[in-house]
């Protein structure tokens, strides 16, 4: 297991969700931004919540994707606890902070992390852990230039991370992209992988 967390450098990403959380604490995560004239208005911690799958989605392609795929005990499920441990971290502590009246962009980073962890988890068997972020940071960039629905403070309904943390449609919507990247991730066949490790 500390081969593992070696290779898959837990310590980095400990470090960046550390760093995301802390920085959710901050007043600033709270300022709303309106990046574009189309774009919907979002808090600053939903931008600051791609961070983590991201550095999720390098750690995991640290590995021999030769090695790792073809060998005997393959770690599909390994990824997935790392990915959902490492993001689930920074969507309790969000919400825990929000709770306590220390974020109040903390429901809305923690949904956010959620999302972006299922999309990256639904774009890992078509593109493998190297580019699965790149799923999440486009859907992100399309609500912050595309997103906005009826005026500047309502969202487009599918642009649903930029909702109010608290907005119970929002969540549904959260579980559905969860539950339905980690299906994909443990049911869809993996391309083999065939690039060399990233360094």
């Amino acid at each position: 297991m500390s081969l593992y967390l070696r290779v898959r450098a837990a310590r980095a990403v400990a470090l960046v969700a550390a760093c995301v959380v802390l920085l959710l604490a901050w007043p600033g995560s709270s300022v709303d931004a309106t990046p574009s004239p189309t774009g919907a208005t979002m808090v600053a911690g939903v931008f600051l919540a791609i961070a983590v799958p991201a550095v999720v989605g390098w750690a995991c392609a640290r590995g021999d994707g030769r090695l790792e795929g073809t060998g005997v005990r393959r770690l599909v499920a390994a990824d997935l606890a790392f990915a959902v441990a490492a993001c689930g971290l920074v969507a309790v502590s969000g919400a825990s902070l929000h709770a306590i009246g220390l974020a109040d962009a903390g429901l809305a980073a923690a949904r956010a992390t959620l999302v972006y962890l299922g999309l990256a988890l639904l774009a890992v068997p078509f593109w493998g852990w190297r580019l699965a972020p790149v799923l999440p940071a486009l859907f992100l960039l399309a609500v912050a230039v595309f997103g906005r629905g009826e005026d500047i403070e309502h969202p487009a309904r599918w642009a649903f991370i930029a909702a109010r943390g608290d907005e119970p449609l929002s969540w549904l919507l959260t579980t559905i992209v969860l539950v339905v990247g980690v299906a994909a991730y443990l049911m869809v066949p993996r391309r083999l992988d065939l690039s060399p490790p990233a360094e």
